[in-house]
């Protein structure tokens, strides 16, 4: 995306008022999740899901060495 276009859009998000950052979520929500919390759960799957315990990651990661800390790989 242009980098201006994200930089705008930032912009104009920062500068809205509580009352519309809740009503542009309210309205993201409805259209995502028209059944609410409960769309979307498939009975079936909560038990498989309850069992399931993530093993932990074994993957280590490299640390950011630019001077900012702001690179592509922290990003």
């Amino acid at each position: 995306m242009d980098q201006d276009f994200i930089r705008e859009h930032v912009e104009a998000t920062a500068s809205r008022d509580e009352r519309e950052k809740r009503t542009v979520l309210a309205r993201i929500a409805i259209v995502c999740w028209p059944g609410g919390t409960a769309d979307r759960t498939e009975p079936g799957a909560l038990p498989w899901i309850r069992r399931w315990l993530p093993g932990e990651a074994t993957l280590a990661l490299p640390q950011c060495s630019c001077a900012g800390g702001r690179c592509t790989m922290c990003n």
